[in-house]
């Protein structure tokens, strides 16, 4: 009996420890007493042509399609309390094939990420305003853009794709945040190169220079808030940006193709210049055509097909600006 006794004894010491332990860990994963944030991803807006520029209103007419974010990219949560925002970094991941979730993780300055965690941002209750922004680093109190960056975030102009206004009750353990779609805040541009055999156009390759783009926005823009965006105004253009050699991927179909971020312009006084530096045939060859009448909104993508022939033993590129959309990260449709 006494060996009963000690067996119990010690049965019902262990369950003590136990449940103390456990008791602990429920004190940890409550943030003492704060609610665990758990964002909700729904992707990003992939806008469809159309001239948006003087209905500026509720909601944007040409928001019709959303896509996934770019795998392993970053997000920066701001949660906004009485003017007061609290920020919390993620990784997006996609598990099994299935839908796009946020993981918490820590970057440094440049964007890298350093490590990554299943700590949760804790909030207390309250009424909050949840905005984002991909890639995380970009928002340090400001948002600072140039050309060549992509960059999403919350848009406050647009009911589709403005922060979620969520309110945190007390007794919530924890809280899901559905987040509205994102929406770039730049343009794109993409340029698909391709030779025409028939004509005796055997091989097309660009040289290191690649596509120049001429007359584009000059300074780099700053925004206070996520939530805000660029206009496409008249400012000075006296910039050129390059889609470098290694920057152009080769197509399924043999043809070339390019892609650049621009901050939004209105470029209707002044034409845009591209110049194509290619070697056609092994042959060094520059092609030169202007873009007119153009205005770069942000969020929508400008694309390009330039065919490259032979006529009469002259070497031509007929260009177009083409109609066809497609998915993009980062970006959207074309115009």
């Amino acid at each position: 009996m006494k060996t009963v006794y000690k067996i119990l004894f010690l049965f019902v010491l262990a369950s003590i420890s136990l449940m103390a332990c456990e008791q602990d860990e429920v004190q940890d994963i409550s943030g003492n007493g704060q609610i665990a944030i758990i964002p909700e991803l729904s992707g990003m807006y992939v806008t469809t042509p159309g001239n948006w520029s003087s209905t500026r209103a509720g909601t944007h007419p040409d928001l019709d399609k959303i896509t996934n974010l770019t795998e392993g990219s970053t997000l920066r949560l701001i949660a906004t309390k009485s003017g007061v925002s609290t920020t919390k970094d993620y990784v997006i991941r996609t598990a099994g094939g299935g839908a796009q979730s946020l993981y918490p993780c820590t970057i440094d300055a440049n964007g890298n990420i350093i490590s990554e965690d299943k700590t949760p941002l804790y909030l207390s209750a309250g009424a909050y305003t949840f905005s984002a922004i991909s890639p995380a680093h970009k928002y340090n109190n400001k948002i600072t853009i140039g050309n060549g960056e992509s960059v999403i975030a919350t848009n406050n102009c647009w009911n589709q794709t403005k922060a979620s206004e969520i309110t945190i009750t007390t007794g919530d353990k924890s809280k899901i945040i559905p987040l509205n779609p994102l929406m770039q805040l730049t343009s794109r541009m993409t340029f698909t190169l391709k030779g025409d055999e028939t004509s005796g156009v055997s091989s097309i390759a660009v040289m290191q220079d690649g596509i120049e783009i001429d007359r584009i926005r000059q300074n780099a823009v700053t925004l206070n808030n996520v939530g805000d965006s660029i206009a496409a105004i008249i400012t000075d253009n006296y910039n050129r940006i390059y889609i470098k050699e290694g920057d152009i991927t080769i197509q399924e179909d043999g043809s070339l193709k390019g892609e650049i971020c621009l901050l939004p312009i209105d470029n209707r006084p002044t034409p845009m210049t591209v110049i194509l530096n290619l070697m056609v045939n092994g042959v060094p060859t520059q092609f030169t055509f202007s873009i007119v009448n153009k205005i770069l909104y942000g969020g929508y993508s400008y694309d390009y097909k330039v065919t490259i022939k032979i006529k009469d033993n002259i070497t031509v590129a007929n260009w177009q600006e083409t109609s066809w959309s497609t998915s993009v990260s980062g970006g959207g449709k074309v115009e």
